[in-house]
């Protein structure tokens, strides 16, 4: 089987209808959403309506947890609290419908899939680092988990290896095969807010059977992003960073 994964929308509309058209040349079989459809950007409804249409599984995020009142958004910065109550206020009765029947996480069979970690989903901790990762392994039974929520592309190997995704502006996709013989957990990155210092907008594709991973790295219309969120009235810094890929 060969899968697409996303994760991290949040609202930019730009930025998803870019990933799907590059998607579609993939000739996946399925589309896996690893969670937060909405925040931060200017268009939560719109980017429902398409995950409800064209995602085969769509998992929940921190973001949309606090959009239905299920996250207690205290926890939240200050500019994320904001954008919340924003999306709020927007949403309609549909797209919370939506985000209340998703899952915190999903078995493949032979992937694992969770927002956040496989350990505490709930709590939304997150996996930036080796360490962070090791303690997490024994939480799901499959070679491979893939987990999104920090927006940066990452591979984490059970036997010690950390592999940052990097990948040069010149190219667009970073290709890896899993060993048969290992466990990881891959960070898939995010399509809509990136923070790994690169603007692009990013998903991977996983071939099941030749267990390769290509992480693909894509250009989108950010300027048409950022007018939005600053004529919504979204804090002016929400538009800035998706320049700086932070």
């Amino acid at each position: 089987m060969k899968l697409s994964i996303l994760s991290d929308i949040h609202s930019n509309l730009e930025a998803l209808e870019t990933a799907l058209n590059c998607i579609s040349v993939q000739e996946v079989d399925k589309i896996l959403f690893l969670g937060d459809i909405v925040g931060y950007g200017a268009n939560p409804s719109e980017c429902i309506e398409i995950a409800e249409k064209e995602f085969d599984i769509s998992l929940l995020g921190n973001h949309d947890s606090a959009a239905i009142d299920m996250t207690n958004i205290n926890y939240f910065n200050n500019l994320a609290k904001a954008a919340i109550l924003w999306t709020k206020s927007v949403l309609r009765q549909t797209d919370k419908m939506f985000l209340v029947r998703l899952p915190l996480q999903y078995d493949g069979g032979n992937f694992f899939a969770v927002h956040s970690t496989p350990k505490s989903p709930e709590l939304w901790d997150y996996i930036l680092k080796y360490d962070d990762a090791i303690g997490n392994f024994k939480y799901f039974t499959t070679d491979v988990c893939f987990i999104g929520h920090s927006h940066v592309p990452a591979i984490f190997c059970e036997s010690g290896e950390q592999i940052d995704v990097i990948i040069p502006y010149e190219g667009n996709s970073f290709s890896y095969r899993l060993a048969k013989n290992k466990r990881y957990i891959v960070n898939v990155g995010s399509v809509g807010q990136p923070r790994d210092g690169d603007p692009r907008g990013s998903f991977t594709v996983f071939d099941s059977e030749t267990r390769y991973l290509i992480f693909c790295r894509f250009d989108y219309d950010i300027e048409k992003a950022q007018r939005k969120i600053l004529s919504s009235g979204l804090p002016p810094f929400l538009a800035h960073r998706l320049r700086l890929g932070v």
